[in-house]
């Protein structure tokens, strides 16, 4: 459900009384806000659509390129031993098995299955799937550590994690924020509890800005809790409505968001505009301070959001996504995904129409090899 904010902002004043500074800074916290509450909202939104659209259209897709594969990866194992291929052409075959499976096999559901097409890898491979599987995943941790360490500055421990779990990885990491958070805060109680015995004139005028904006968002909430307390109301319905706006006014203490109760005093007609630019300078400092301490959580909210939807369908973080556009990326994929089936099916088609067909497709084969080898060539090239 969507919150309706009252408005909160200094009026632009005349010619002859600009807005101060001060004034200026409340009207830029306030706008930039309400931007990044509006980003937020958009990115549920648009990450509430992809899920809808992801699961209808492209997981359809996905099944049905593991099932093309499946069924390709079994003719190519029962034509390997075709005595009209080559030494060289049954490498190919077998090349091609071992590269099709290592994508495959996690993918498919039946147990029975997994296991056959596990023989399949490691006879045409010469190695052990399990034990490639598990250096992979050590691989897959160490990425997915670093990941969350530079996006999200989390030190994540994945030592016994299911690295084929996303949903898994996304707790893990939003435990590991909550925690990390908590830790600094302590930390950081701890340090000025260690420097509270002396501090500079520097430290004392910061501790005393923190003491003077914590006290006016606290004479905020007395005001608003002394005019809304539903216990002295008589009328049923007065109170049920008090109720529900105390319990606004309590989360919005808890979480220390100034904007919130200034919202509320105004929704509630305890001040106005013109109180707002009656302010003093000192008061709108204390303020300013407070919603710039907003303002960051919430960009970290919105940051965070993002990190962990591009960690849950492994898209790019480095790419610059927006809300508004996020569904285009999906739909490339499920034109990809339909594009990939297509092809898949008119090659399982000429494979099984002849050896000639067969032949043809390890040509093509080859070429698709030695283009990839030319790539992870080139990319060598580039890091030396």
């Amino acid at each position: 459900m969507t919150t309706h904010h009252t408005p909160v902002r200094i009026p632009s004043a005349q010619r002859d009384a600009p807005l101060s500074a001060q004034q200026k800074k409340f009207n830029r916290h306030i706008e930039r806000i309400d931007q990044q509450r509006a980003l937020l909202a958009d990115w549920e939104k648009a990450i509430t659509a992809w899920r809808e659209r992801h699961a209808r259209e492209l997981q359809p897709l996905a099944r049905e390129q593991i099932a093309l594969l499946v069924e390709q990866v079994q003719h190519l194992d029962a034509e390997s031993s075709n005595r009209k291929l080559t030494k060289s052409e049954r490498h190919t075959v077998s090349e091609a098995i071992t590269d099709r499976l290592a994508f495959v096999v996690d993918a498919v559901a039946d147990e029975a299955l997994r296991t056959s097409l596990k023989e399949v890898y490691n006879r045409h491979s010469g190695s052990d799937y399990d034990a490639e599987e598990a250096e992979g995943n050590e691989m897959a941790r160490e990425m997915a550590e670093a990941m969350a360490h530079d996006l999200f500055g989390v030190d994540l421990d994945l030592q016994d994690a299911d690295m084929d779990a996303p949903e898994d990885l996304l707790r893990r990491l939003a435990e590991q924020m909550q925690a990390q958070q908590e830790e600094r805060a302590a930390q950081r109680q701890a340090h000025h509890a260690a420097r509270a015995r002396k501090p500079n004139a520097r430290e004392r005028k910061a501790q005393e800005e923190a003491a003077q904006a914590t006290q006016s968002v606290r004479e905020i909430y007395r005001k608003l809790a002394s005019a809304l307390h539903p216990d002295r109301e008589a009328d049923p319905a007065e109170q049920a409505r008090k109720t529900a706006l105390m319990q606004r006014v309590n989360q919005a203490y808890n979480d220390n968001k100034l904007l919130d109760l200034l919202q509320l005093q105004l929704e509630v007609e305890q001040i106005d505009p013109a109180h707002i630019a009656g302010l003093s300078e000192d008061r709108l400092k204390h303020y300013n301070r407070v919603l710039a301490e907003q303002l960051a959580e919430l960009q970290q909210e919105v940051s965070a959001v993002q990190g962990q939807f591009c960690m849950e369908f492994d898209l790019d973080p480095n790419q610059r996504f927006k809300p508004s556009t996020v569904l285009r990326e999906l739909g490339r994929q499920v034109q990809l995904a339909q594009y990939q089936n297509t092809m898949l099916r008119q090659e399982l088609a000429g494979l099984r129409s002849s050896v000639h067909g067969l032949k043809y497709w390890i040509k093509t084969e080859r070429r698709r090899q030695k283009e990839l080898q030319d790539d992870l060539e080139d990319l060598d090239d580039w890091f030396d």
